[in-house]
């Protein structure tokens, strides 16, 4: 039992950890490479030209799954095993929950206004803004930076939790360190992001060149549909299935794109510009 959990808060990790997910945001081809295009068109379809009135449900469900991901994901950037065997971070795990909800709610608030607006000036004026469009490039860009933000930070924190520190010490040593080094601060944090643009890059060069021959490689040669199929909404029972498929497709390209993390991961840390001297030097 203690090894199947070991092995489960494994994959919970290679799947929620660091940046993974951004690459989804980032480019959503690598979401829909594991799905059947034929039951995603047919799945589309029936849900907004025979079944709007289960949008709203959809919705409710996608943002659901996406607030339980992003909890998932700051458990395991805060966790590295049991929590239990880390009973200070608690709440520091809720403050960051409930620091979430806050960027949630003032983004839809934001989105809220904006479609009014274009409502308004499509009943007065006649003009129509792209309502859709403008919403699914907020909601990326929100979450792209959102991942960021999580992980540059954690990223500045490492070396401090590591020794035990709670985070407001951590975050006032590190503050105090980027004070006095902006020039080195601005060039690791440079590094991170360009690290994970080249990581992303590098996951569409794999999947273009290597996962998505091989998977048709695989179905041609087993005779199957490896592919994850989506249903035509006809009721609430497909919506439900729908995003959970859509959520399945979500986390299988997440482990697919942790090796690439892993080995980011490995680039990078050692290049983490404070060193253990100085972190005990900020001390005093």
């Amino acid at each position: 039992m203690h090894k199947l959990q070991m092995i489960l808060r494994a994959i919970l990790k290679a799947m929620c950890s660091n940046y993974n997910g951004i690459q989804v945001f980032m480019d959503s081809g690598s979401l829909f490479y594991w799905l059947s295009s034929t039951s995603l068109l047919w799945a589309f379809t029936s849900l907004f030209q025979l079944r709007i009135h289960y949008l709203p449900l959809v919705m409710y469900l996608i943002m659901f799954v996406y607030v339980g991901f992003m909890i998932l994901k700051i458990y395991t950037s805060l966790f590295e095993g049991p929590h239990k065997l880390f009973p200070n971070r608690m709440n520091e795990f809720f403050d960051y929950i409930i620091k979430l909800h806050l960027y949630l709610f003032i983004t839809l608030m934001v989105l809220m206004v904006f479609y009014v607006f274009t409502k308004f000036l499509s009943y007065f004026y006649a003009i129509n803004l792209p309502l859709n469009r403008g919403i699914w490039i907020t909601f990326r860009g929100f979450t792209i930076v959102l991942i960021l933000a999580y992980y540059v930070r954690h990223m500045w924190l490492l070396p401090l939790r590591q020794r035990g520190y709670d985070v407001g010490r951590c975050e006032c040593y590190c503050l105090a360190w980027i004070k006095r080094n902006p020039i080195a601060a601005l060039k690791y944090s440079a590094i991170l992001v360009v690290l994970i643009v080249l990581a992303v890059r590098m996951y569409q060069i794999v999947i273009y060149y290597i996962l998505s021959p091989l998977l048709v490689y695989l179905t041609t040669l087993s005779g199957l549909k490896l592919n994850i199929e989506l249903l035509p909404v006809s009721g609430v029972g497909s919506v439900f299935y729908n995003v959970f498929m859509l959520f399945a497709a979500f986390m299988l390209s997440n482990l697919l794109f942790y090796p690439i993390i892993h080995l980011a991961q490995m680039l990078v840390t050692p290049l983490h510009p404070m060193r253990l001297k100085q972190v005990t030097n900020a001390q005093s």
